[in-house]
């Protein structure tokens, strides 16, 4: 299959389904990847910063490590993304031109306003991919969407210690948010893994999916 994953911000992919991807990549499977903003924010209160050159530096580097061939798009302002037509013209460009069978997307209920845009984009760029799956970030939620799974993919221990790493190649993010990412996000995955019988697991909800081959 030739597989697409698409995040708001550098990292996203990784957190949001990093190991599913490398599963596929070992499988002998081609992998995408897009990225629609340079992901550069500054927080004034905690002086931390993270500049557009360097998440586009470690972005990379993480991708290389897994695997994933990049694709560029202009790129869209962080933190203030919005319905963008050029952006999505590209990405159904992209789907064109590689024969994209199955996408990764941000979840459509995400309280990042910049995740929650990207499906917007997505949801048209890919009308035609045969399978697209929501995948979470952030663990915000309102209580009024709520992200429910029902597609999983289960890791061992030892795996899931190759999603530490792809995470620990975005440093600046990760010296900043490690013990917060060990809580929602490893703990989310372990629990995920529990509901399947594994270590951990990464989980999805399905937008469309139509090919079985996918189901084993």
């Amino acid at each position: 299959m030739n597989v697409l994953a698409v995040g708001a911000h550098w990292d996203d992919i990784e957190i949001g389904c990093g190991l599913a991807l490398h599963r596929l990549k070992k499988q002998k499977h081609t992998i995408y990847g897009a990225v629609l903003t340079s992901s550069e924010y500054e927080v004034e209160e905690n002086k931390h910063i993270r500049k557009g050159l360097d998440a586009y530096l470690e972005g990379t580097k993480a991708f290389k490590e897994e695997g994933i061939i990049y694709l560029p798009t202009t790129p869209l302002p962080n933190q203030q993304m919005s319905y963008n037509q050029k952006t999505m013209q590209e990405l159904e460009n992209y789907v064109n031109k590689y024969s994209i069978d199955l996408v990764f997307v941000h979840w459509y209920g995400d309280t990042n306003t910049d995740h929650a845009t990207n499906w917007l984009i997505a949801k048209t760029a890919f009308r035609k991919v045969r399978n697209v799956l929501q995948y979470q970030s952030n663990a915000y939620f309102d209580n009024v969407n709520i992200f429910t799974p029902q597609f999983f993919w289960g890791f061992t221990e030892e795996e899931y210690n190759f999603k530490r790493k792809l995470l620990s190649i975005h440093s600046i993010e990760w010296e900043y948010r490690k013990e917060r990412w060990e809580r929602e996000i490893f703990d989310r995955e372990r629990f995920w893994g529990h509901l399947c019988g594994y270590d951990y697991a990464e989980a999805f909800m399905v937008s469309k999916l139509l090919d079985n081959s996918l189901r084993k």
